[in-house]
């Protein structure tokens, strides 16, 4: 709906025009002004599409009020009306391109016809501002697309072939002779999610001119310009303040591999090629969320009979049920594989896949869900350490099968490390899924194995432990309730009395009063 500003110096005669519009079901909003002034105040102030104003009026005739609504928001469509029929006032108005000029009184068929070229003409107008939007729009989206293409070329470019166009920058100027490139990495599909945020980041705490490109959903590139290279330390500053805004401002932990410098566009894609290599290499480092791929990494010489032997040997602790001697095998396996730079993350995942299959090769048919659940724990394993950890918990549960040897002996040490844990952390925020990390077994399995050789539950055992507590607390000391909820780890009052009235078969409260 349009919005009319009626202006006249004269009550009735703004009351009168505000009943026709209505009486002629015009689709206008209108709001009103007793002088040139006050209208000039609204205009400022308010969305106004019409001006409807009288010529005559104190302060601010009419014909001023229109030139300066003019000069200041030519696109109001301005309307004059006045009793003076005389060739000045029309000349005037005329030049300040008034939409139409009426004379009173005001003949109602003379003033629809000008109401709705008013109103036809605003929309035109929004209309021509939506074209012109949906061009800007459409021209922006082309240039981002061509940048991107631009980008992708120099990083993919073959040695010899067609050399990109230099990536259009905005605010740059003259060629840049030194590019290096910034790979951000970050896991939980993070750049599908928060891609424009993270740009926005990028333009607020990276001084140097840059392009950018989102190569998937968990890497991106920066590429920074500079007339000359950046020194080490103004790299390792900059990949710094970008890992720490990452943190600050989404909370997420980033690691950044920093490119050599390419000299031009034309040698991109050898930077490129080296921050690849080392993403393979990084997997078998310690966690490190800065690496520069200038840094040499030794590659000792491989030798596949060494290798198949450590295999077999692990292969043959497995075939005995050894799984100390399984674990002692794998960390030596994986110690040899860091040494070396001839395998990538992807052939020593399906090493371990294969490892997996001949652990539970024996076991009974149910436990296919166990092994599909440990191969995509491997499969998204982001380094070797965390491979490493997936690894032994797949050797526990060998230990806890029911053909191992030493399967009693091994579920009471589960089972006494898990009381044990119970017993000194009650005070915390105790959960299946932190305790069965803490014995390397899967929740549903720790469950399991807990109600099976205990007879209860464990969640209802770390219940009994707390309740014991709190009864203990209850009897011989004179804390105050609350903070005996507190001390045991519940984080609800209201919640702590339900559970001990439900073991007990009453509040806190009667069971203190109830105690000699």
């Amino acid at each position: 709906m349009r919005r009319l500003l009626i202006v006249d110096d004269e009550r009735i005669e703004r009351e009168g025009l505000r009943n026709l519009i209505r009486s002629c079901k015009l689709e206008l909003e209108t709001v009103t002004a007793e002088n040139g002034e006050k209208a000039l105040e609204i205009v400022r102030s308010e969305p106004v599409d019409i001006v409807l104003t009288d010529i005559k009026m104190p302060f601010m005739d009419g014909l001023e009020l229109s030139e300066k609504i003019r000069e200041e928001k030519p696109d109001i469509e301005i309307i004059i009306y006045s009793a003076f029929n005389e060739f000045e006032y029309a000349r005037r108005a005329l030049r300040t391109n008034v939409a139409n000029y009426l004379l009173k009184p005001i003949q109602v068929p003379e003033f629809l016809s000008a109401m709705r070229e008013a109103i036809a003409a605003c929309e035109e107008k929004e209309a021509g501002r939506m074209r012109e939007l949906q061009l800007l729009e459409g021209y922006e989206r082309g240039i981002a697309y061509e940048r991107e293409k631009m980008l992708l070329d120099a990083i993919n470019a073959p040695r010899g072939g067609r050399l990109p166009a230099h990536p259009p920058s905005p605010g740059a100027h003259g060629t840049l002779e030194a590019i290096h490139l910034l790979l951000v990495e970050c896991p939980n599909m993070f750049f599908d999610m928060h891609n424009d945020a993270f740009v926005a980041m990028l333009q607020v705490c990276v001084t140097y001119t840059f392009d950018y490109l989102n190569i998937n959903e968990s890497q991106s590139i920066v590429f920074v310009r500079h007339p000359v290279p950046l020194s080490i330390g103004a790299l390792r500053s900059l990949a710094e303040t970008i890992a720490s805004g990452a943190t600050e401002r989404f909370g997420q932990k980033v690691s950044i591999v920093v490119g050599a410098a390419a000299d031009g566009w034309e040698h991109v894609h050898e930077a490129y090629g080296s921050i690849e290599r080392l993403l393979e290499y990084r997997f078998f480092m310690d966690d490190r969320p800065i690496l520069f791929s200038e840094a040499q990494f030794t590659e000792a010489p491989f030798n596949e009979t060494e290798l198949n032997a450590m295999v077999d040997k692990l292969y043959q602790c497995l075939a005995y049920q050894d799984v100390q001697g399984a674990k002692y095998g794998i960390e030596l396996l994986f110690a040899y594989l860091k040494t070396k730079g001839h395998f990538s993350s992807l052939y020593t995942k399906f090493l371990c896949s294969e490892i997996l299959s001949k652990a539970l090769a024996k076991e009974h048919k149910s436990r296919l869900p166990v092994m599909n659940e440990y191969l995509d724990k491997i499969s998204r394993c982001a380094s070797l350490h965390d491979l490493k950890q997936v690894m032994f918990a797949i050797f526990d549960l060998v230990e806890a099968s029911p053909g191992s040897a030493s399967k009693a002996e091994s579920t009471n040490k589960i089972i006494e490390q898990i009381k044990q844990l119970v017993g000194e952390n009650y005070d915390q925020d105790l959960s299946l899924e932190g305790l069965a990390n803490q014995v390397y077994l899967t929740p549903s399995y720790l469950s399991y194995l807990f109600k099976k050789e205990t007879g209860q539950s464990l969640i209802r055992y770390i219940t009994q432990v707390r309740m014991e507590k709190a009864a203990e607390l209850l009897r011989d000391t004179n804390i105050k309730i609350v903070d005996i909820c507190s001390m045991l780890g519940y984080r609800s009052s209201n919640y702590f009395i339900q559970s001990f009235r439900q073991y007990y078969g009453v509040t806190p409260a009667k069971y203190r009063e109830a105690t000699p």
